[in-house]
């Protein structure tokens, strides 16, 4: 009993998905959903070209015959989407590399400390941090 209050208060103040979210910044977010519709996109062309449809759609009948086209036009949809967002300081793939894995770093950074702020404010209110809640167990 005591168990499952305890993990009530945990799930309580662990933020959803959706603060999560809106805690990213916005460039980030919209990369994401660029990720995600650019393999929807991919996932629905394939589930098209294994069961086909009727009459009267050919563009997508097309483009499910050439899922390797489809697939690097993905590809160069993401790479130009990742240039857009962070634009290269030098013509080195590497260095590029280097640069993206420096960005990340500093996005995980920022999440992790938003979150820590967060979790610090519901600590203030009267509520225990979830990591101390399972010491206590």
């Amino acid at each position: 009993m005591a168990l499952e209050r305890t993990e009530r208060r945990i799930m309580h103040l662990s933020p959803s998905w959706r603060v999560r979210v809106r805690i990213l910044p916005v460039r980030v977010r919209l990369l994401a959903l660029l990720l995600f519709l650019l393999a929807l996109v991919v996932a629905a062309l394939d589930l098209y070209g294994a069961f086909g449809a009727g009459p009267g759609s050919s563009v997508c009948r097309e483009l499910a015959r050439h899922p390797v086209a489809v697939v690097a036009a993905m590809a160069a949809a993401v790479v130009g989407a990742l240039l857009a967002m962070e634009r290269p300081r030098t013509w080195s793939v590497g260095a590029y590399a280097r640069q993206l894995r420096g960005r990340l770093r500093e996005v995980e950074a920022e999440f992790d400390g938003a979150l820590r702020r967060r979790e610090g404010e519901g600590m203030e209110r009267g509520h225990a941090a979830p990591h101390s809640l399972e010491r206590s167990r």
